[in-house]
């Protein structure tokens, strides 16, 4: 059918469109799960057009449409007999073509005249400046009837341009793809403070479209860095040029197993040497914390109690709890204490505070006499980041939580020289 109603090759103004692909793999199960397909054009001499000048010229034109549509015909016959059976093919699609009423069933059924049930296409959405409520409402309203024939929905290129949360919570797409600045560093002047952040925000951000019920797939893997980057942050698909630029064939099979290979060992490797540092580095702190807590238990005032741990090189501060979650005793600083800035000065007191929302707190309370640890956070008080340390004990016959907070980047250092 796709032959009768349309040309053999597609064309726009005598540039003649192609279909490249590019795999995309599943982390988890170390295979390619699907293909993008990418247009391609060429002139009638052989001189290849770029995409960016394909659809430049369509939009300057005012032919963006009908470019989008042709480039999805071009791509279903062009991919179909080469797609493997239990495969995805990604093709992009503009957003107003996207929320064209009845396009969904038009592209359901081509999808069905080339071979490929709709459920086998992943429909990229491409971001577009300034969508306002109507424009979102109207995208919302598209990706439920795409749904709806069966088809997937993605978001492509999430953390460029326009891109924010809320714009995926009214779409909830299928899947997200992360665009490759959120993967890579790339600028030189302060690459180690710029890589800290985003490898402490990529995981985050995954685990949040996770829980909201997204696919992820990190795009513009380059590097092998690129890749432990989407690893540790538990992506679930990744895409680029690390595995093979896009090409009119499929990729060789099994061409990615041995990165895979490599990165999860090395993965495991640095998990277990970072816990190992980690449990170095923090020994001689939950020590003088637990001896703090004898003291204290025994009358010691606070300051003779924490001597010892407001000396050590790391300890910011020292606090204590009582089982109201309030401080009941004045914080100590300690040898790494930071100075008050007056720009934060609204927040710099902490003593009428209330931290029963907090796990050191919870979980201290429920493991007597036991050393707890957080994961790194941003202090409210201090601002930076910081690991805090507590344990609950007995003071004149009433519970009591003693806490220590520890510079984290300060730790991190430390830790460098270990590994």
């Amino acid at each position: 059918m796709l032959k009768t109603l349309f040309a053999p090759d597609q064309a726009v103004d005598g540039v003649t469109l192609s279909t490249h692909l590019q795999p995309i793999y599943s982390l988890p199960h170390q295979r390619e799960v699907g293909y993008e397909a990418l247009l391609r054009g060429a002139t009638r001499d052989g001189t290849l057009v770029t995409p960016f000048d394909l659809f430049a010229h369509a939009i300057v034109a005012g032919r963006l449409g009908d470019l989008d549509r042709k480039s999805h015909v071009t791509h279903l016959r062009n991919a179909a007999p080469l797609l493997p059976d239990a495969q995805w093919l990604f093709i992009n699609i503009n957003p107003s073509t996207f929320t064209d009423a009845g396009y969904a069933a038009r592209l359901a059924d081509l999808a069905r005249d080339a071979g490929l049930a709709p459920e086998r296409l992943v429909i990229e959405v491409l971001e577009s400046g300034g969508t306002d409520v109507a424009d979102l409402a109207d995208l919302a309203c598209a990706t439920r009837a795409f749904r709806a024939q069966g088809f997937l929905v993605a978001v492509d290129d999430f953390g460029a341009g326009h891109s924010n949360i809320d714009r995926l919570l009214t779409l909830k797409p299928d899947i997200v793809k992360l665009d490759r600045s959120l993967v890579r560093a790339q600028v030189t002047q302060g690459r180690r403070a710029q890589m800290q952040l985003r490898d402490a925000l990529m995981p985050k951000l995954v685990d949040l479209l996770h829980e909201s019920g997204m696919f992820v797939v990190a795009e513009g893997i380059e590097t092998s860095d690129d890749l432990m980057l989407a690893a540790r942050s538990n992506v679930d698909f990744v895409q680029g040029w690390l595995f093979g630029k896009p090409a009119p064939t499929l990729a060789p099979r099994d061409l990615a197993m041995p990165l895979f290979e490599r990165v999860f060992d090395s993965l495991a490797q640095m998990r277990r040497t970072e816990r190992l540092a980690s449990d170095l580095l923090l020994m001689p702190y939950r020590s003088n914390l637990s001896q703090a807590a004898r003291r204290l238990a025994s009358g010691a005032d606070t300051a003779a109690a924490c001597a010892e741990l407001l000396a050590m090189p790391c300890t910011m501060s020292c606090f204590f709890l009582d089982h109201r979650d309030r401080e009941c005793m004045p914080a100590l600083p300690g040898a790494s204490a930071k100075t008050p800035s007056e720009r934060f000065a609204p927040i710099a007191d902490s003593s009428s505070g209330r931290w029963d929302n907090r796990p050191y707190f919870v979980d201290a309370q429920a493991k007597p006499q036991e050393v707890i640890v957080s994961a790194p956070y941003l202090s409210v008080t201090g601002l930076s980041l910081c690991v805090t340390l507590t344990i609950a004990t007995q003071r004149a016959g009433r519970t009591i939580v003693a806490g220590a907070n520890l510079d984290w980047r300060r730790l991190i250092d430390a830790a460098d020289m270990i590994l």
